[in-house]
């Protein structure tokens, strides 16, 4: 089996954003290629077009060279990269025909029927994936029936046919080990190699997250101490990992788990050999939990903070107010660690006042870095919903504007809050961001402190300055910058004189 994760577009993604930015792989194809080789005895083959690029002649190489088993092609699909699934699924059909075409992910996931109308796909596998392809492959292999097969939805004598949902995992243990070994060949081009995913799940309802296609609202679920000690050990012996990320919904939502967890990285000894970075909730982070982490050697701490308005946090259901947050940035910041805010511009009723004090507020309190993203209405969400209400979505059909990175080069953004202009939207994004990262001290910590640090919104390289390619590579990423924000600011103040306003008509239009 072929395990597809697709590339980013040039409009979604331009290549010299691309270049400064973390890449990390794709952890979901990851697990499944584990599960289908523990339990299937099927060696998946991941193409990562983060990484490489999947020709038409690769393709054609790639199933030529197939022997045993069925044949069938996995694509992931995130909303920002259905573009290039869309095109490969076609692609694959037309270098056979026989080959079976199953997409997952979290854009097929919320939206099945509409990827297979659009696709040449066979089949969609919705939500959490590794039991449900385990049981497509095994069915297909066996030639069943697929109406057995909880968890797809797939295509029947020209009829969509959406079976029951599959449960959900209750015991992640059943997963086998992330197998970094099927990326260990790239480790350079890894810029984040060293993440771990030790839980999954998560109990909140914030109305803009789109992990919930996958995971719902379910139990937090956390692997065994054991298991996680094992992951860093690998990662720092093995693959001379010294930055260690755990990238899932809280690390701190089960203060038990995060304590036993963090004496036994204590007691193993790999605190002296690596240094950790995690995200957190800012309400319920007391100061015990802090000096813990900072014992294990917890260096970086990132709190979603989504807004500096306490009257918007209240409507996007997230279970926590702007005062915990910075209480928990002051108290991180006083225990010695690093801290990074991750704020959410547009969000539905939100006013320019309120993204005002968004951003004033990420400078006045001890963060060492912050991030103003635009809020994404990304299908299967509350928010999707909130702005299909109110007939404010723009959607290219190509999702290309579906991506927190799309407004550094178009204006066609898919929502803005009533009473609020895209373009006005896009330039108070820019400003905040400007704003925050071009103080002088935020600058010195992006460009010429470690990497371990944290803190910083660019991956730079070590010296990256005595690079004549990241320099530039660095001067083209400004001139760009640049050129973007005076273009921004023009059509700001022109479009304040435009009374036609910006209604927002929900809209599909053709991004070519």
């Amino acid at each position: 089996m072929i395990l597809i994760n697709p590339a980013l577009r040039e409009e979604t993604q331009p290549a010299i954003i691309k270049s400064l930015t973390y890449t990390t792989f794709p952890m979901g194809l990851g697990y499944l290629a584990a599960y289908l080789r523990e339990y299937n005895k099927v060696n998946a083959e991941i193409v990562d077009e983060s990484i490489n690029s999947l020709t038409s002649n690769i393709l054609k190489n790639k199933v030529s060279n197939w022997y045993g088993g069925p044949k069938i092609i996995g694509i992931s699909c995130l909303t920002g990269t259905m573009s290039r699934a869309l095109e490969l699924t076609h692609l694959i059909k037309k270098i056979d025909p026989e080959i079976r075409v199953v997409m997952g992910g979290i854009h097929a996931s919320a939206l099945p029927e509409d990827t297979l109308k659009k696709s040449a796909a066979d089949i969609v596998v919705r939500g959490e994936a590794e039991h449900i392809l385990s049981d497509l492959y095994t069915t297909i292999k066996e030639k069943g029936d697929l109406r057995e097969v909880q968890g797809i939805s797939f295509k029947l004598d020209n009829e969509i046919i959406h079976n029951a949902e599959r449960p959900f995992i209750k015991n992640i243990a059943e997963i086998p080990p992330f197998p970094y070994d099927l990326f260990g060949e790239h480790i350079e081009l890894y810029k984040d190699f060293g993440t771990i995913i030790s839980s999954r799940g998560c109990p909140f309802h914030c109305t803009f997250c789109s992990q919930r296609v996958i995971s719902g609202y379910t139990k937090y679920r956390f692997l065994p101490n054991d298991r996680i000690i094992e992951k860093i050990r690998l990662l720092v012996d093995k693959y001379q990992q010294k930055k260690i990320w755990f990238i899932e919904d809280s690390f701190t939502i089960n203060k038990k788990r995060m304590i036993s967890l963090l004496d036994d990285i204590i007691a193993s000894g790999y605190h002296k050999k690596a240094a950790f970075i995690t995200q957190s909730r800012g309400k319920g982070l007391t100061w015990d939990m802090l000096l813990k982490l900072k014992e294990a050697n917890f260096v970086s701490i990132n709190f979603g903070f989504e807004t500096g308005s306490e009257r918007v946090m209240s409507t996007i259901k997230k279970g926590e107010t702007v005062e915990d947050n910075i209480e928990a940035v002051k108290l991180t910041h006083k225990a010695g660690l690093l801290t990074d805010g991750s704020f959410i511009m547009g969000l539905p009723t939100e006013t320019k006042e309120e993204r005002k004090m968004s951003s004033k507020i990420a400078r006045s309190i001890p963060l060492d870095g912050a991030r103003f993203n635009i809020a994404i209405p990304y299908p299967g969400t509350e928010l999707n919903e909130i702005a299909a209400k109110e007939k404010r979505l723009l959607t290219l059909n190509d999702w290309s504007n579906y991506s927190n990175q799309n407004y550094l080069i178009s204006d066609s953004i898919p929502y803005a809050p009533i009473g609020t202009k895209r373009i006005e939207l896009v330039y108070d994004t820019l400003v905040a961001n400007l704003a925050f990262n071009l103080r002088p001290k935020t600058l010195i910590k992006t460009f010429f402190t470690s990497p371990l640090s944290g803190g910083a919104v660019l991956s730079l390289p070590k010296k990256w300055f005595l690079s004549p390619k990241t320099l530039f590579i660095f001067l083209r990423f400004s001139i760009l910058l640049v050129n973007r924000f005076a273009v921004i600011a023009i059509k700001n103040f022109l479009a304040k004189f435009d009374k036609t306003g910006d209604q927002g008509n929900d809209t599909r239009i053709s991004s070519r």
